[in-house]
């Protein structure tokens, strides 16, 4: 696997360089097609504690787009969680994805309009009771293509992330598909 390499504060010796592409070999057996594949290695510095290295892979196969991210003292200890992380990702998403053609498709709630029996109403704040949120500290831009809720569903299990913003075919609109705490997925569709 040809894997693309940047280090952000990091310096990526021959040696670690070896080492990724060793450990990176391992997916090979795991994953089919790979288009692109990205680490990025980022140094961490605390204000308390040692300073830290994040690793963070990247991989596109196909219509998937997967994605680890681990935190260590050491480079090669972070690139080898991310990649452990990454193998069993996959795995999960490879085991959901055949007991889902056996089972029948997950089950989708839509967000329900405020007002109706069985929801929580939104809380909204006066100007003076506002909360401290906070800084923003990363902004991501992304591509967005069509896709139906199952795939939008695989793609946030990809990315272990919780929820996942996607351009919903049926409806032609942004749509958020999301991880309930029940177990359950949920769909937010904005109003026209």
């Amino acid at each position: 696997m040809d894997i693309q390499v940047r280090g952000n504060g990091v310096a990526v010796s021959d040696d670690l360089q070896k080492f990724i592409t060793k450990r990176s070999g391992h997916l090979d057996r795991v994953v089919e097609k790979v288009d692109d594949a990205k680490l990025e290695l980022r140094a961490v510095r605390k204000r308390v504690g040692p300073s830290t290295v994040v690793a963070q892979i990247t991989i596109r196969s196909g219509r998937d787009v997967l994605r680890a991210e681990e935190e260590a003292a050491d480079a090669n200890v972070a690139i080898d969680k991310a990649f452990a992380k990454l193998e069993r990702q996959i795995h999960r998403v490879r085991d959901k994805r055949s007991r889902r053609r056996t089972a029948g498709q997950p089950t989708i709630r839509e967000a329900a309009p405020a007002g109706v029996p069985g929801t929580e109403p939104e809380v909204a704040l006066a100007p003076d009771e506002e909360s401290d949120v906070g800084d923003l500290v990363r902004t991501k831009r992304f591509g967005v293509k069509p896709m139906d809720v199952e795939e939008a569903i695989e793609q946030m299990e990809l990315l272990g992330h919780d929820f996942f913003l996607f351009h919903y075919a049926d409806e032609d609109i942004p749509s958020v598909v999301y991880r309930r705490r029940d177990g359950a997925y949920g769909l937010l569709i904005p109003r026209e």
